[in-house]
């Protein structure tokens, strides 16, 4: 240190004493910042420059071409798009901040698929917002479906040229007439909310529409005929939400109501018998689709909170209405007369819940509740014509009003030995009644216990146990059947059962590895079931891992595999069982990647996932001798990579390439055509067998 410093060094402790000596003075006298004339002061000159929030727009958009090389429409349930061939989509995740505190958001999402979305959101964080979406879903069922019938004025028709006959075989024109049908079904959804912040309430209001067309499988009977078909669907539905809370320290209260309304736009599935008459002159049928329907939902909302103590309570009530027109009770021959000119119907839905939790130590904490749901169906109870397969009149018969109520009640206590271990225990108890079902009630008792264990900080395990009986009422056996059933028969849903469910959990988290492995076990026993399933064995695990390798590339890996085997016994005779069958499911997942990153100066990214699926079930049935069921089957492959390169520091190019190959097989479909049942026009074999590519470019642009 030179001289220089060396004096400056004393200077500060003089500097700082006189300082505060003159600071002491001057308020003394007056001139304190707080008694400071400022009105001469320019404060615009004072102003941050950097600390201002300018109005300005982030985010990306972007542009794809895709090209679908899948013959197979199911192929789009992984793609979003069963088009065959280009299919255009925008892509964009951009969001408008002004200084004001105002933001705008849009995203989209492979808009222009079928399984596309996109969402515009305005507002002011913290105060109001409101948004509008679209979200479009769709299921590829199968394209090739083959059908003689062809759609005319909402009903099924036949070519005029048809000739009916007693059995597929004999019907001549059958194999000209056949032309593929496209079983698949989209729904677009479209929303609107809004929601508003106060200083002590919080209020919200939705609207949402959803509309369902396609086509889908149903069977079409006519006595001991029956024929496939593609059933329209083409439906709609509405519904308004809305909320208001009111909040204050340790206290939230607030009622929220749901309106709804379902509108079915086809009033019947009505087709042209393929068949000849068995007899009388059933040239047409008709049968019932989903008819409209309204619903309505008000419930309110409490909880309340003290340090170490939460209570929450919930009260609601439903009611849903039906009143649509009823068909004819049959298109062939004179029609019995109905007791009404619609159901008229109205189901009513009452719940409530209460819940506590609390920490009465630093060790110890309980949480108990209470659930009651109560299903009271008010429809009015008339005698209904019978007709059997829109043919024959057989007799009236009472509607029946299903009705249910359950009461679940649970109580639990979390105890912590040490900050690595705890042992988590509850009792749950669940009592059901019953009204036109084959038991009268129902109660299940159920035992969890939870040990959890942390080795260290990047090791943690747990090991779960539970243990649940079911029982109830006297079995009584269905009364809405017209044919009785066997008295020793037992629904697997009401049936007395003792389960047993085993689960071991464990997980590791490094700097460069991570892995989670989840094993479970679960004991199925229906102990009182002479006729039904009598026993069900499951069990599994889950492997994952992921590993950053470096800093640029990262790997991961994981497979999943489950089994389940499960006996049934069933009487050909209505006595005692003499056939048995065994089902045996067995489910694999097996899946791996790479993320390559910051390649070429951090210009380009690769990745690539490949996933194998195989699922498959053997079923065989004892009767005497061994008679095993053909294959059930299906397995996929898919391979997925991409390719993200930054042209410049704006514009980005992203390349997709997606191949998978899909097959099943089902032993009741195999090779199956539509003559192959005498009696049964089927669509012929819906299994798939394909290998399909996806290619798509997507051309970015960065805000």
């Amino acid at each position: 240190m030179n001289r220089q410093d060396r004096t400056q060094t004393r200077a500060w402790p003089l500097s700082l004493l006189a300082l505060s000596i003159i600071s002491s003075l001057a308020s003394a006298q007056g001139y304190d910042l707080a008694s400071a004339n400022r009105s001469q002061v320019k404060m615009d000159a004072w102003k941050c420059q950097r600390c201002e929030v300018k109005d300005a727009t982030t985010g990306e958009i972007g542009v794809g071409v895709a090209y679908n090389d899948g013959s197979d429409s199911r192929f789009g349930n992984t793609t979003g798009s069963d088009t065959d061939g280009a299919v255009a989509s925008l892509e964009a995740d951009l969001t408008h901040k002004k200084a004001s505190g105002y933001q705008t958001q849009f995203k989209a999402d492979r808009l222009g698929y079928d399984a596309g979305s996109a969402s515009l959101t305005t507002g002011r964080k913290g105060q109001y917002q409101i948004a509008a979406s679209y979200r479009g879903f769709a299921h590829f069922d199968n394209n090739d479906a083959l059908s003689p019938y062809r759609l005319n004025d909402s009903s099924w028709q036949l070519p005029s040229q048809w000739q009916s006959a007693a059995t597929t075989d004999q019907m001549s024109s059958l194999n000209d007439s056949l032309m593929a049908s496209e079983l698949k079904i989209t729904r677009d959804r479209y929303r609107l909310d809004a929601a508003y912040t106060g200083s002590f309430y919080e209020a919200s209001l939705g609207y949402q529409h959803e509309q369902r067309q396609g086509n889908r499988r149903a069977s079409a009977n006519l006595l001991t005929n029956s024929t496939m078909l593609a059933e329209r669907v083409d439906d709609k539905s509405d519904r308004i939400e809305g909320k208001l809370y009111f909040r204050g320290d340790q206290w939230l209260t607030g009622i929220d109501a749901e309106l709804s309304h379902y509108k079915n736009d086809i009033n019947a599935l009505h087709w042209q018998s393929a068949f000849s008459p068995t007899f009388g002159a059933a040239y047409y049928g008709q049968s019932a689709v989903a008819p409209d329907n309204k619903a309505y939902r008000v419930a309110a909302h409490s909880q309340f909170s003290a340090p170490g103590q939460q209570v929450l309570m919930h009260l609601g009530f439903s009611r849903m209405t039906q009143d649509q027109a009823y068909l004819p009770a049959t298109i062939n021959g004179p029609s019995p007369m109905l007791p009404a000119s619609n159901l008229d119907g109205q189901v009513d839905l009452l719940e409530m819940k209460l819940k506590y939790l609390g920490r009465l130590t630093p060790e110890l904490s309980l949480r108990a509740g209470y659930d009651y749901r109560d299903r009271d169906n008010k429809s009015e109870i008339l005698s209904y014509p019978q007709i059997i397969t829109d043919s024959y009149y057989s007799g009236d018969k009472l509607n029946q009003a299903y009705d249910r109520t359950r009461q679940q009640a649970n109580l639990g206590a979390k105890y912590r030995f040490t900050r690595s271990l705890y042992l988590d225990l509850q009792y749950q108890y669940e009592h059901n009644n019953y009204n036109a079902l084959d038991r009268d009630s129902l109660q299940t008792s159920d035992v969890t216990a939870k040990l959890h264990y942390r080795l260290s900080s990047q090791w943690q395990a747990w090991l779960k146990a539970e243990f649940e009986d079911r029982g109830g009422s006297e079995y009584l056996g269905s009364s809405v059947s017209n044919r009785p059933n066997n008295p020793l028969l037992r629904r697997s849903y009401l049936a007395d059962r003792e389960r047993q469910r085993y689960g071991l959990y464990t997980s590791f988290s490094g700097e460069a590895l991570s892995t989670t492995l989840n094993l479970h076990l679960m004991q199925d026993d229906y102990t009182d079931t002479q006729i039904g399933l009598t026993q069900v064995d499951s069990q599994g695990y889950d492997l994952s891992a992921n590993y950053a390798l470096n800093e640029q590339i990262n790997l991961s890996a994981f497979v999943n595999q489950d089994w389940r085997d499960s006996d049934q016994a069933g009487s050909n005779n209505f006595g005692s069982a003499n056939w048995f069958a065994t089902t045996k499911d067995k489910a694999t997942l097996i899946g791996a990647g790479f993320n390559y990153d910051a390649l070429m100066e951090n210009r380009l990214r690769l990745g690539l996932n490949y996933s194998y699926n195989d699922g498959q079930s053997d079923t065989e049935i004892s009767q005497g001798l061994h008679s095993p069921y053909g294959s059930y089957y299906a397995t996929r492959h898919n391979l997925n990579a991409f390719a993200d390169f930054n042209l410049s520091e704006s514009l980005g190019l992203r390349l997709d390439w997606i191949f998978e190959q899909y097959q099943d097989a089902d032993w009741a479909n195999d090779k199956l055509m539509p003559d192959s049942i005498p009696n049964v026009l089927t669509f012929g074999d819906l299994s798939h067998d394909y290998n399909a590519h996806y290619f798509g470019v997507t051309l970015s642009y960065q805000l």
